[in-house]
This record gives C-alpha cells, sequence and structure tokens, in this order.
C-alpha cells in the first residue's frame, strides 16, 4: 500500500462522490476509481458502496478509514522527524576546480552543530542527485552552468568573484613581444575539460586581443598548471590569487572582460534549515578573491 496515495482514498470518504474527489485531488476520475478498485483488492474487503452519483463507505470501509488516519499520522509525524535530522546535516556537490573553496571550511568552523557533507562529481550527475535531493545544493562556476539549472524551480546565490589574469611567464613574453602573440602562439593550460569553457575562454580573448589561440593543455591541479606556465609551455587564465605562489610569471588583468562567479544552486522544493542558514552566511559575509 502506497501511504502516500491515502490522501486519495480520504477525499473519496469525506467528498461521498468519486468525481468530486477526484476533482479535489486534481486527477482523473477514472484514476480515482482505478486506485479505489486497487486498495479493495489489495485488502480483500469492499470499502465504499456505490451508486452511479455517490459513494458511501461499508463498515470495513469505515474501520480502514480510522486505521489509515492514524496510520497517515504516524507516517507524517516519523517523516518530520527525519526532516529534523537531516536539518543538522548539509550536503554540498562541488563541480570544476575553479575557486578557492575555503569558504565550505569556514562556514564549518562557524557552525559546528552543522555537519557538512561535501562531494565531487559530474555536472549531470551532481544535477540528478540535487533534484532527487541526494544533495542539497550545487556549487558551479556561472560559466559552466547549463539549462538543467535555469528552470522555475532553481535558485542561485553568488558565492565568490575575483580578478581574473592572463597569465604567461616572463620569457615567454620577452619572446613574443606581447600578450597577443602568447596567446597565437601557445597553448592554453586549463584545470576544464570542458569544452564550452574552451569556447567561452577563445570568445573572450578574440574579443579583447583580437587573436585567439588553438590548442588546450589540461592538467589536474594549480600546481602543474603553474609549472607548465612558468616553463613556457602555454598561458593560462587564473584567478589572481591562484598564481600568488607561482614565480616568474606575467600577468595581465581580465577584469571587466572576463566575468568568472562561484554560484550556489539549489530548488525551492527542498531548502531545509541547514541550507538557509548556509546562505545566509553566505549573504553575511564578503567573499572577494
Amino acid at each position: 500500500m502506497d501511504i502516500s496515495k491515502l490522501d486519495l482514498f480520504f477525499a473519496a470518504a469525506n467528498s461521498e462522490s468519486f468525481t468530486q474527489a477526484a476533482e479535489k485531488c486534481n486527477v482523473a476520475q477514472t484514476t480515482m476509481s482505478k486506485y479505489i478498485a486497487q486498495l479493495e483488492d489489495e485488502l480483500g474487503v469492499k470499502l465504499f458502496y456505490r451508486t452511479t452519483r455517490e459513494c458511501s463507505l461499508t463498515e470495513a470501509g469505515h474501520t480502514f478509514y480510522n486505521g489509515a488516519k492514524e496510520l497517515k499520522k504516524d507516517y507524517d509525524d516519523l517523516t518530520r522527524q527525519l526532516m529534523q535530522v537531516a536539518e543538522d546535516e548539509l550536503k554540498i556537490g562541488v563541480y570544476g576546480e575553479f575557486f578557492d573553496l575555503s569558504i565550505l571550511s569556514m562556514f564549518s568552523k562557524s557552525h559546528p552543530e552543522i555537519e557538512l557533507k561535501v562531494s565531487f562529481g559530474g555536472r549531470t550527475d551532481l544535477y540528478d542527485q540535487l533534484k532527487r535531493r541526494k544533495i542539497h545544493a550545487v556549487l558551479i562556476p556561472n560559466i559552466l552552468v547549463s539549462e538543467a539549472l535555469r528552470d522555475h524551480s532553481m535558485r542561485y546565490v553568488n558565492v565568490l568573484s575575483g580578478d581574473t589574469y592572463i597569465y604567461c611567464s616572463e620569457e615567454a613574453m620577452k619572446q613574443y613581444g606581447s600578450i597577443a602573440e602568447v596567446i597565437r602562439n601557445l597553448p592554453m593550460i586549463t584545470k576544464s575539460r570542458e569544452p564550452r569553457y574552451h569556447d567561452y575562454c577563445r570568445n573572450i580573448l578574440q574579443q579583447t586581443f583580437g587573436v585567439s589561440f588553438d590548442g588546450v593543455t589540461v592538467v589536474e591541479s594549480i600546481a602543474k598548471q603553474h609549472l607548465l606556465t612558468e616553463l613556457s609551455q602555454g598561458f593560462a587564465i587564473m584567478l589572481e590569487q591562484e598564481a600568488e605562489d607561482a614565480e616568474g610569471l606575467y600577468g595581465y588583468s581580465l577584469q571587466g572582460v572576463f566575468n568568472e562567479t562561484l554560484q550556489l544552486y539549489y530548488t525551492i522544493k527542498h531548502v531545509p534549515q541547514s541550507l538557509r542558514t548556509f546562505i545566509t552566511y553566505i549573504n553575511q559575509v564578503t567573499f572577494h578573491a
């Protein structure tokens, strides 16, 4: 027996009409009749006396009605208890390695009463987990947001933005003479495997410098991105703080033309108190890389 469908039975019993009950529950009359018939078959008793226009509970129907009311109440109470337990847990999915995620550890220290669980995964998988309420929200750069998150049930808040620079080695700058020539002659070194991100970079650089790049070298970490850039094996587009520990690099600001923001996406159908607390934390504290 599907407890979530008991409301159909209650509606039919209270309306004394399958047609009126179906209208109240926003289902077809045939769906209502089929559900009641299946329920009676499952229980092995007749729950309703039926006429062409009305229905009324049998003695067995009254007994089931009273018992089902208690069952539904216990089920709803249990659901609320489970939700209350979940209020102390916050599950965040993260896509990509593009931003400093220290905001998560800072939040965890500020709210030790909330158990923060962070997972990394592919974009499609994280979207699916969000829709199925396996996680509460997804952290993703605005550049990589797809149409899957752009529907009426989704909301987002901006978490972090930073000043973006294009970096190359000082040796590459001496060899090619300008950022434009560096872009023309060297591949872009990036942590992103997303063709969509690569195309975004190409378009921005074409608009800004009048040239673009052909090759892309994908690496797994900032450290490798630094190393290959320092060795003049390419150029990199990074947030300013990502290049703080790198040596021998020349940086050119893309502020105002390359807009990259870390965003938190969540569904308005599933906003537990733990997520509300996190959103409030984001809005109260200004993070700027």
